[in-house]
């Protein structure tokens, strides 16, 4: 929690100092073809590659955040771990969907934000937003509602809608706030360390795979990458599209 405060800090004051220096005026989202060579500007060579990496970490992600969930006072969650097991599960999606009666912060923040995480991550890979959308719904609604949540609790007609919906409305949001900050080497209101930071917080699995090398060591490569060969003038760099 500390970690996160002074991060939190660090942030904002960074955004301050950069927003009374800054001309909107040369705000602009290039497309992937103005980006040829630009090492920041992340392209999977290989989409199925990257969403199955993503969607690995997302998988263990979401078993972390329910052993979590499951941890907390039940005030705030409203479940009933004393029914948690596979008999409850039968139960509940027997009986869904329901009308929960969670407070905002966890209909209206929560859910809407992991939907666009879990929509960031086929639209990253490469994939197109419908096929992202797709994907949002079927990890929220299958994975999550009727898949690990359903132990503890029904599976609710507002997590249904508003995950995918709104998920994938800010997700597209964070994608393009992405592309733009990758398209300008990193940098938000010339700041790396803003950039980095709201990538990080739009995107964090992606974050781990991207920019902190993860995805390297799963095959996945940046064709944007710049390639060092030897030559006969000495060192030539290329780079794959």
């Amino acid at each position: 929690m500390l970690i996160i405060c002074v991060a939190t800090s660090l942030f904002s004051t960074q955004l301050e100092d950069a927003l009374k220096h800054r001309d909107f005026s040369g705000w602009h989202f290039p497309s992937q073809k103005d980006q040829l060579g630009n090492p920041y500007y992340y392209v999977p060579d290989s989409k199925g590659k990257y969403l199955g990496t993503s969607a690995g970490l997302l998988g263990m992600g979401l078993l972390v955040g329910i052993t979590g969930l499951y941890l907390m006072p039940e005030s705030v969650t409203n479940w009933d771990r004393e029914r948690f097991g596979f008999r409850s599960w039968l139960q509940d999606v027997k009986i869904a969907p329901a009308v929960d009666d969670d407070n905002f912060w966890l209909n209206g923040v929560a859910h809407p934000y992991f939907g666009a995480v879990y929509y960031m991550q086929p639209r990253m890979a490469g994939y197109s937003w419908a096929e992202s959308v797709l994907f949002s719904f079927v990890t929220s609604a299958f994975f999550w509602e009727y898949g690990i949540e359903a132990f503890v609790e029904i599976p609710s007609w507002q997590d249904l809608i508003y995950t995918p919906a709104m998920g994938s409305i800010f997700g597209e949001i964070f994608y393009q706030l992405t592309r733009y900050i990758q398209s300008n080497h990193g940098q938000l209101f010339g700041s790396r360390f803003l950039g980095y930071t709201l990538i990080a917080l739009m995107d964090p699995i992606g974050f781990v795979i991207r920019d902190l090398g993860l995805g390297k060591l799963f095959g996945v490569k940046n064709k944007n990458d710049f390639q060092a060969s030897a030559s006969p003038l000495g060192v030539s760099f290329s780079y794959r599209f």
